[in-house]
């Protein structure tokens, strides 16, 4: 692996145990902050931990810091708070333990809350409790339409009747809420407060100790750590990414006829995506448009992999999670009718079969003399499977070969790229 991860091993912090087994589970070595190792190194700090910044600036250049805090003078450092998926996954988790604290603690019969604050942790409280009646003091002029749209006569605005209310969350990291001018203390309430310091509370002029006020720092880890650390690791895989070419697996099928014109668009792919090749029993043949072993040769020094060519092979792609994509290019209406109709026989429907299973798309490049004809009904169910994409494809001879239909070999980039992100290319169908 190019990395190491380390973690504060002393940490009392669940997360820190449940991310350890996360990563060795997909075959990381996992290592204590302070020990030694030449290997580029992922270090992970848990919230309200305490350490030297010098630790992290002696690592081997390459080495990351993510971790809780907005920002990390002197180290190559990423915050988790910066990526947006992270953030509503933890909020949720939050929202989650936060109906779990309430639900144990309290009693009463008016299942009435204040949410102090509407940012997108608010929102996530907002759906965990739509069974009780909400109410929402907001301080952002800005948002007062949306929320009396949507609260109408419970939406307030810099000021509101606490006293109405047996629960107050805020989740307002500023000293906007003054107790002081609070007309009256309701018996029996409860405070929750959510934020990061200086949390939400104004305390002059009154005495804290007369509220049950609690700040609950670090509900995810606390309530679900397993769940929290996972989505730690998903955030650190996403950013990972961004750093390496997407890894795919290019299948070629029989299609000889393509061969010669595949290899400079093979050189174009290998410049945004690792490619792991899985040629065919019809594609490892002999043909009549090229040398099948310098053809297999130049694959090799292009893509800088050894080339799978049986089953067996192809079956351990499914524990690759490096591996984003599978694309067929080119695709003969052989391997696309039993695509279609679940028949795995080959390695390269093995290899879109181990991809698959774990949801990762697909790309189809045909290349097919029957495609409107015999192959057409195979086609058709494919378009509307999901996780299939195609590459935009057309008629390459209505004369001489009127069923015939190839992929714009051009396109095929660009159709990866798009069904990463979930989209199929437009227009599938090529036009004159």
């Amino acid at each position: 692996m190019e990395y190491v991860f380390k973690v504060n091993q002393s940490s009392t912090d669940p997360r820190v145990t449940a991310l350890t087994k996360i990563w060795e589970s997909k075959g990381y070595s996992v290592l204590d902050w302070h020990d030694a190792t030449e290997q580029k190194t992922i270090f992970f700090l848990e919230p309200r931990c305490q350490f030297d910044v010098s630790l992290f600036q002696s690592a081997v250049v390459g080495s990351m810091v993510f971790g809780y805090q907005p920002t990390l003078t002197g180290v190559n450092y990423y915050s988790l708070n910066d990526d947006e998926q992270f953030v509503r996954t933890n909020n949720y988790l939050t929202a989650l333990a936060l109906r779990q604290i309430v639900e144990q603690n309290y009693h009463g019969k008016q299942k009435k809350m204040l949410l102090c604050g509407w940012g997108k942790l608010a929102g996530e409280i907002a759906k965990v409790f739509q069974d009780w009646e909400l109410s929402v003091l907001n301080f952002n002029c800005h948002k007062v339409p949306e929320l009396k749209d949507q609260y109408d006569q419970r939406a307030y605005f810099e000021m509101a009747p606490f006293e109405n209310f047996p629960i107050i969350v805020n989740t307002i990291p500023k000293e906007l809420l003054k107790p002081v001018a609070w007309h009256k203390r309701r018996a029996h309430q409860v405070i929750y407060d959510l934020a990061s310091a200086p949390y939400g509370f104004d305390w002059v002029g009154v005495n804290r100790a007369d509220y049950n006020y609690q700040i609950l720092p670090g509900l995810p880890g606390k309530y679900y750590p397993q769940e929290a650390a996972a989505a730690v690791a998903d955030s650190i895989e996403r950013y990972l990414h961004t750093l390496v070419k997407p890894s795919i697996v290019l299948c070629i099928t029989g299609s000889a006829c393509s061969y010669l014109k595949l290899l400079p668009i093979l050189k174009e792919m290998a410049q945004e995506f690792e490619i792991i090749p899985v040629l065919s029993p019809n594609a490892n043949q002999p043909n009549r448009f090229t040398n099948i072993e310098e053809f297999k040769q130049q694959i090799r020094t292009i893509t800088g992999h050894n080339i799978i060519t049986n089953i067996a092979g192809a079956e351990t792609l499914s524990s690759n999670h490096r591996l984003r994509a599978s694309v067929i290019f080119p695709a003969t209406g052989n391997t696309l009718g039993k695509l279609a109709h679940g028949i795995i026989d080959t390695c390269v429907l093995m290899a879109v079969k181990a991809l698959l299973r774990n949801n990762k798309p697909c790309i189809i490049g045909l290349s097919t003399n029957d495609a409107l004809s015999g192959s057409a009904e195979n086609i058709g169910r494919l378009l509307n499977r999901k996780h299939i994409y195609f590459v935009p494809f057309g008629q390459d001879d209505v004369v001489a070969k009127p069923y015939s239909c190839v992929c714009d070999f051009t396109q095929i980039n660009a159709t990866i790229r798009a069904a990463l992100k979930g989209e199929q290319l437009q227009p599938i169908l090529l036009r004159d």
